[in-house]
């Protein structure tokens, strides 16, 4: 959001200069009435006196911080806070400069690594911090709150966002947001506090601003620390309404490539793998019932979903299906991440009982009856066994059922070989997809005429309402988890757990990359701090991808959202309250809160993100 929290004045506060062996005191003076006024007009009540006390003495603080400490609040002297760091804890009192010839600024700058804005404001860091008038009056500090999967923030997660940034100050991880109470309402990340480290006081804050709006801000505040009159800065360059950093954000959005390599499925890109899966997505006799395939779910005429409220395989499920597009650029699968690879995910559907309703050995015996030469010519080193005997080999069974379970341990190896390549075709399949440019690319490409002033306004109430803290890059998501509170699709409204209840299945399944059935375990990605119950994961939903977004309603992991209108509307006001049981989970903090006006505006731009996928 690029209007933050207005500047409130700090110059009632006026500290004497310590002259060298001498003591020195707080004046408690009014300002001017000329600079009141100039001050007034930046936004925001001036603060009122501070009463004298005495500061140092002989160059030396009379107390070790200052005792006026009450809140985390604008305004108040902030507390002795300390943040773990990466050489060490890092204290606010270690920024604590009563006796300096001149008020400086702490700067804390709160950020997460999912988080697209918190992204652009690390690499351009410079873009402010490097003005030559103010870095020798400007000291960094940078909180990092959660990993890229929204995941309380931990040492390793630091040290990565490090390599993001142009510009550093000290970092240290705040895993529980301390700074979200300075705020006047909820907004989204990157958050700046701005502190005064002659008195320790929150002066002002910021929200995502341009890097022009930052530089004033802070400049302004330094005259009005000084006693100065307030300076002029020049308006942020815009082209067709849009600052740099949102431009920036836009070009981002263009259309995206190929998929990142998955090592884990030695078959993600052989054609004759491709092939293969693209016969078995659509084949419903993987089904015992004979009416259930991977199509029946993801419909390319409509997103690669199905356009109905919940997903009805064999029953109805609990969930929206999702579109599956660009499932294959995904760090994780299905709406509460259970499946770490593409493969993996198309495993799941077969022994589910309200989906398939198959079994591993059911698809075995179907691949040998009917698929024998083309699995055999892509798994030539994975001969397929021969199942001929009932006996040794029954028609059906999948893990925890007696027949399975009274199998041999190497006839059981053997079907589930056949099962995870059954997955592999699929996924191998599922990476041809391909979304054809719509109206957003030609705009991110330089083609401003692509928009009408309609959708544009809405583009622009994307970028400051703070939709592309997450839904940035070009697939218009962040791959991460949050919870949002939208209505469960279960049946009974019973509210669905999401991502606390997919971490235990994913760290209990045999098919995640690391294990044996992956084709490269060692790249598999690290499942620190996942192993222990996280509340933070409760009722949070991975960020669903915007490409293909008309045509994959509803909408919500429940599926409860006919209209986007009814989705932006659910957005801007943070989601259900506490008290309704059909959610469950906090909204997090950064979520912001916007009203009906910015709802309504946003359906003109999310309108024109159509997906159609080749393959």
């Amino acid at each position: 959001m690029q209007s933050g929290v207005s500047l409130i004045g700090v110059g009632t506060f006026v500290v004497s200069m310590c002259a060298l062996g001498l003591a020195c005191t707080s004046l408690s003076e009014s300002p001017s009435r000329e600079l009141n006024a100039a001050f007034e007009d930046a936004g925001g009540p001036i603060l009122q006196p501070t009463p004298s006390v005495a500061l140092c003495t002989d160059n030396r603080p009379t107390f070790a911080y200052p005792p006026e400490a009450r809140a985390i609040a604008l305004g108040e002297t902030l507390p002795n806070l300390s943040f773990e760091g990466e050489h060490g804890n890092v204290a606010l009192k270690e920024y604590f400069e009563p006796c300096a010839p001149r008020s400086r600024l702490l700067v804390i700058r709160t950020s997460a690594l999912w988080c697209g804005t918190c992204g652009w404001h690390a690499a351009h860091t410079n873009a402010w911090l490097g003005d030559v008038a103010l870095a020798e009056r400007i000291t960094l500090l940078d909180l990092v709150v959660a990993d890229e999967d929204n995941l309380p923030a931990t040492m390793p997660a630091l040290l990565r966002f490090r390599k993001t940034l142009s510009a550093v100050g000290k970092l240290a991880i705040d895993p529980s947001f301390t700074f979200a109470s300075v705020s006047a309402a909820h907004v989204p990340l990157p958050a700046y506090v701005i502190v005064d480290t002659k008195t320790m006081r929150v002066i002002t804050t910021d929200t995502n601003p341009s890097a022009e709006a930052l530089r004033a801000k802070l400049g302004i505040a330094l005259a009005q620390l000084d006693g100065h009159a307030r300076p002029d800065f020049p308006e942020a360059k815009t082209t067709d309404g849009f600052t740099a950093n949102e431009l920036d954000l836009i070009r981002d959005m263009g259309l995206p490539g190929a998929p990142p390599a998955d090592p884990t499925n030695a078959y993600a890109d052989v054609p004759a793998a491709a092939a293969l899966g693209k016969k078995l997505f659509f084949d419903a006799a993987l089904s015992p019932s004979g009416r259930i395939s991977c199509a029946t779910c993801h419909d390319a005429r409509k997103g690669l979903s199905d356009g109905l409220p919940q997903s009805e395989g064999i029953a109805t499920t609990d969930r929206n299906s999702p579109g599956i597009a660009l499932a294959s650029h995904a760090r994780w699968q299905f709406w509460d991440g259970r499946a770490d690879t593409l493969w993996m995910q198309a495993l799941g559907p077969f022994e589910n009982t309200k989906e398939f309703a198959s079994s591993r050995l059911f698809v075995a015996h179907e691949i040998q009856r009917r698929y024998a030469t083309e699995y055999s010519a892509v798994f030539a080193r994975y001969p397929m066994p021969d199942m001929s005997d009932a006996a040794r080999f029954p028609p059906s069974g999948t893990p925890g059922s007696p027949s399975w379970d009274a199998m041999r341990a190497e006839d059981r190896a053997a079907v589930t070989r056949v099962f995870v390549d059954v997955g592999k075709a699929i996924a191998a399949f599922e990476r041809t997809f391909r979304a054809t440019p719509n109206a957003l690319d030609k705009y991110a490409g330089g083609d401003h005429s692509a928009f009408t002033p309609e959708q544009k306004r809405g583009l622009k109430v994307f970028l400051t309402t703070g939709c592309v803290q997450c839904h940035h890059g070009p697939r218009l998501t962040d791959d991460a988890f949050h919870v949002l509170r939208f209505p469960t699709g279960a049946r009974g409204g019973i509210a669905d757990l999401g991502r606390a209840a997919g971490v235990p299945l994913l760290l209990a399944s045999e098919f995640t990359a690391g294990k044996e059935w992956s084709d490269a375990p060692a790249s598999a990605r690290s499942f620190l701090g996942m192993e222990l119950p996280v509340q933070t994961t409760v009722g949070a939903f991975k960020t669903p991808t915007l490409r293909a977004l008309p045509a994959s309603g509803p909408y919500g992991h429940g599926g409860t959202f006919f209209t986007l209108a009814d989705v932006t509307k659910h957005y801007g006001g943070r989601g259900l309250r506490e008290n309704d049981t059909r959610a469950v989970g906090a909204t997090e903090a950064w979520v912001p809160e916007f009203d009906a006006n910015a709802a309504r505006e946003l359906v003109p731009f999310l309108e024109t993100l159509t997906g159609e996928v080749e393959d």
